[in-house]
């Protein structure tokens, strides 16, 4: 067992990952921002209504307005995601990120302009067109990271998308409290802010290498991939790398090129298909949104003083950063699949004790805590698993032809659930009260047992030894293997080849 965890960590691949996943760190704070200031952001909308019709806005047409201010980024990240593939295809994963800081630019610049044009219209167009913006990036992002990442580390460096996520997602709670931007005056400013990242990226993201898989497999530039891995991995030893990448390409030529409707249509990637619509179904209806875009006001209804439920929320976007950070060693020590069962069983577990504090709450004074505390611990499983792995895994389970119609499929699931979640929670709220939780609790129980049933153990694994597993029977007969599954000795192939295969490549690494 090698004891160098982080062999093939070179300061440059570092350096390329920080670039890229600032797009990651742009959808965190994109999801996050619009919380803390809903208070500020709905007087501005009630106001601006009076003045231009002369009438009050009641509650719910407020709440309403408000809430197509939340849902209406979901909107643009399901064109941005449906439009990843191709992109990534047409001007590469590097090129592509690289285009779609214009998108993140002009956004942020409309939302930062709101009061300036005293139109809440001009904060739905900024909000949409961001959303476009983190749509491309939860596409390109992960598809970039996943295939400059040697085999060793593709695992703790795709939870870096997910802390960069996180990142976004604490510094937007910061800044939206009262004493900084949280106020009238200050939350435009506030939801301006999302032209730093896209700034930032346009600085450091040109000098990066592209992909050397999209260089070699999709536009057959074999120098030019060989230059980027050599930069990429500080040597000049990269053989081990084209390998793998021929071998990858060698079992695309098998097959013709993939489109969307070709990936649906395909009987032997069906199954990877649906596990990873179901991963993304997974992340969106936990529940988990509702928790970023409501926690204010879920904190408030549940008896907590406003001031307190901001910095409840604060709690939240903490807990996540410090777990992704935990989950890092933890992804290609434990794999994939065990620790998205922890993180759904947990959420599950939780979300009773959340639907309990809230039906209890009017008996006993103290269960407003007990409301925030079961929150901390729905997010604290979130982030351990169902943050990152939908994202990695989708990545994963397919090979370099039908992946990037794959993720934009995966993106757009995860962008559409995103949005029912956004424009329909306020109504469920409303409708359900101190049961709103209980549907997310049904979801996960049965997100725990589709894992649980179907999804296969990828880490440490080749992209093309995981395509292999669903080529065998359409991957009926590879899951019933106990290798797939994550057993301790998940690492020793049972098939001499295949275990020549994998030693090459790094399989019994282990963090």
């Amino acid at each position: 067992m090698s004891e160098q965890p982080l062999k093939g960590l070179t300061l440059f691949l570092s350096y390329a990952i920080l670039a890229a996943v600032l797009g990651m760190f742009q959808f965190g704070f994109n999801t996050g921002v619009i919380n803390a200031p809903q208070g500020n952001i709905e007087s501005f909308m009630k106001d601006l209504y009076k003045q231009r019709y002369g009438t009050d806005l009641d509650k719910d047409a407020v709440e309403r307005l408000y809430s197509v201010a939340v849902s209406i980024f979901a909107i643009g990240g399901m064109l941005g995601g449906f439009g990843g593939g191709m992109v990534a295809n047409k001007f590469g994963r590097k090129g592509g990120l690289l285009l779609n800081n214009v998108l993140g630019v002009s956004g942020a610049c409309l939302m930062w302009c709101t009061k300036i044009a005293n139109s809440y219209e001009v904060l739905f167009v900024g909000r949409f067109i961001i959303g476009v913006n983190c749509g491309l990036n939860t596409s390109l992002v992960p598809m970039y990271i996943s295939e400059i990442s040697p085999l060793n580390l593709r695992g703790g460096l795709g939870t870096v998308n997910q802390l960069a996520v996180t990142s976004g997602l604490l510094l937007s709670q910061v800044l939206g409290i009262e004493q900084l931007l949280g106020t009238n005056d200050g939350w435009p400013l506030l939801v301006g802010l999302a032209v730093v990242p896209a700034v930032l990226q346009l600085v450091l993201l040109p000098i990066c290498p592209e992909s050397p898989r999209y260089l070699l497999i999709t536009k057959q530039w074999e120098e030019e991939a060989r230059r980027a891995l050599r930069r990429l991995r500080a040597s000049n030893a990269v053989e081990e790398d084209i390998e793998e990448m021929r071998a990858e390409e060698r079992a695309q030529q098998a097959e013709a090129s993939i489109s969307m409707s070709e990936l649906i249509c395909s009987p032997s990637l069906r199954m990877p298909l649906v596990i990873g619509i179901v991963m993304q179904l997974s992340q969106q209806f936990s529940g988990i949104n509702a928790v970023f875009y409501y926690s204010t006001s879920l904190f408030v209804s549940s008896g907590l003083p406003e001031e307190s439920a901001k910095f409840a929320t604060i709690g939240i976007g903490c807990i996540m950063f410090i777990m992704t950070l935990i989950s890092i060693p933890l992804m290609d020590r434990m794999g994939r699949r065990t620790l998205h069962l922890y993180g759904l069983g947990g959420m599950f577990i939780f979300s009773i004790f959340i639907t309990i504090s809230f039906l209890i709450k009017e008996m006993i004074d103290w269960m407003s805590y007990l409301s925030v505390v079961s929150t901390l611990c729905f997010v604290k499983f979130f982030a351990m698993g169902p943050g990152s792995i939908p994202w990695m895994i989708t990545a994963e389970l397919f090979s370099q032809g039908p992946r990037p119609a794959a993720m934009s499929i995966a993106v757009l699931v995860n962008w559409t659930s995103n949005f029912i979640v956004g424009i329909l929670f306020p109504t469920m709220k409303n409708a359900l009260d101190n049961y709103t939780f209980l549907p997310f609790s049904v979801f996960l129980a049965i997100f725990w047992i589709f894992t649980y049933k179907k999804v296969p153990e990828t880490k440490n694994k080749t992209f093309e030894e995981i395509a292999a597993l669903f080529r065998q029977g359409n991957g009926r007969a590879s899951f019933r293997d106990s290798q797939l599954y994550g057993s301790t000795n998940d690492t020793n192939m049972t098939n001499g080849k295949e275990r020549e295969i994998s030693s090459s490549y790094g399989e019994a690494t282990m963090m």
